[in-house]
């Protein structure tokens, strides 16, 4: 019989799996992607392990919480 720890475990097993998944698949269709639009080998490694990262949105430099954060923090050293 299941308790519900176990259930709890599993259930965080498999949302694991699952986000796995999806960053593979973000993975694989950047791979494809840079296989024809980089033009060296540093080029092609740096879309694929940005592949899961998302662009910054107006709302986000609105948002007050945020607005002071240094959203580029390599330009200005």
């Amino acid at each position: 019989m299941l308790r519900a720890a176990d259930i709890k475990k599993l259930e965080l097993e498999c949302l694991e799996k699952i986000q796995g998944d999806e960053l593979y698949q973000l993975r694989n269709d950047a791979k494809l992607r840079a296989v024809y639009a980089a033009k060296n080998y540093d080029e092609f490694r740096d879309i694929v392990d940005a592949a899961h990262l998302n662009p910054v949105s107006s709302q986000d430099k609105r948002n007050a919480n945020t607005k002071q954060r240094l959203w580029n923090s390599v330009s200005k050293t």
